[in-house]
């Protein structure tokens, strides 16, 4: 997993502004709103998602990491 990115709200809150990840994922500003509070990235958005950080230049966003990530928050869960 990426040192930078420990969460999905990490990887969302890369891009400048919620509206322009909003539009590179293909969502609604809500739906992008909804993402960030749940800690969540709906899995329909990851490709989107991807693409729209490698055009801005952000480092180390891949399906795996949004994978990895939503595995690790099932298994935290779990634990618990």
């Amino acid at each position: 997993m990426s040192d930078v990115f420990d969460s999905h709200r990490s990887i969302i809150d890369a891009w400048p502004t919620l509206s322009d990840f909003a539009a590179d994922a293909g969502a609604t500003y809500g739906a992008a709103k909804a993402m960030r509070r749940r800690d969540r990235i709906v899995h329909e958005y990851v490709s989107n998602i991807v693409k729209g950080a490698q055009a801005r230049g952000i480092v180390g966003v891949t399906a795996d990491l949004i994978a990895d990530l939503a595995a690790k928050e099932i298994e935290e869960k779990a634990a618990s």
